[in-house]
């Protein structure tokens, strides 16, 4: 720990001595960062900041969800799924986040089209988790609840969802960092507000601090997001750990 400390302060050094004797133009220097930063956190920064979250949240709350109830019901219907894969792999290889104009042009300027980029990216990658889950069921269990006469919902609700919550938890885990770079990247086409618009803002007036007080913002975002989730996956899982 204590070198790890040094190594930051080391390398944070040597940007401010680089950044005062004339590169400052391009890669600023970590005082300027610091005060810009404090500056926001004052008061203008937050507006900005819960854009981005509301529209992640909303995002991901649509798409995980519609991602999960998908991907399980077309793991436990084999023939429909041999039918839909084409369509949706065909779907899956365009890169999502350039639909991000087509979005914007439907939907406006507004936060609908940031949401709707949100929750096609982690459809897709709730999908895939939650239907490779559900293809993992132990087939016995579900033959000896067929023979109690259990309903296909009564199977579902009992086999099928939990033995699948392994593989959601962990989607939504992979999906966190790609559902926040698909927030930045809408709120950088076309926005009025969002860190996203911020960091284009930036770039457009060459304010090299305010371009790096962003970007460490999103990282730092990021890391607090995915710890949170950490936290609540150890939570969730917490039999794994009791079992073993």
């Amino acid at each position: 720990m204590i070198w790890q400390i040094a190594l930051g302060v080391a390398l944070l050094a040597a940007w401010e001595v680089i950044g005062r004797n004339g590169g400052g133009n391009f890669v600023s220097r970590p005082s300027l960062i610091a005060l810009r930063i404090a500056a926001w956190f004052a008061g203008p920064i937050y507006p900005h900041l819960l854009t981005t979250l509301f529209e992640l949240m909303a995002g991901m709350t649509i798409g995980c969800a519609l991602g999960i109830l998908a991907g399980l019901a077309l793991g436990r219907a084999p023939a429909l799924a041999a039918v839909l894969q084409p369509v949706i792999i065909g779907m899956y290889s365009v890169p999502l986040v350039a639909l991000a104009p087509l979005f914007i042009m439907f939907f406006g300027l507004g936060a609908l089209p940031k949401i709707v980029l949100v929750a096609s990216v982690t459809f897709f990658l709730l999908f895939f988790h939650s239907f490779a889950g559900s293809r993992r069921i132990d087939q016995d269990q579900v033959d000896a609840l067929e023979l109690m006469g259990a309903t296909r919902f009564e199977i579902f609700r009992k086999v099928v969802a939990p033995a699948s919550t392994v593989w959601i938890i962990g989607g939504i885990k992979i999906a966190l960092p790609y559902a926040l770079v698909a927030t930045v990247t809408g709120e950088l086409l076309a926005t009025r507000a969002g860190l996203g618009f911020l960091l284009s803002q930036a770039g457009e007036q060459y304010d090299m601090a305010s371009l790096y007080g962003v970007l460490l913002i999103l990282m730092v975002l990021g890391l607090l997001l995915s710890e949170a989730w950490s936290r609540v996956e150890t939570h969730l899982l917490r039999w794994r750990h009791a079992n073993a």
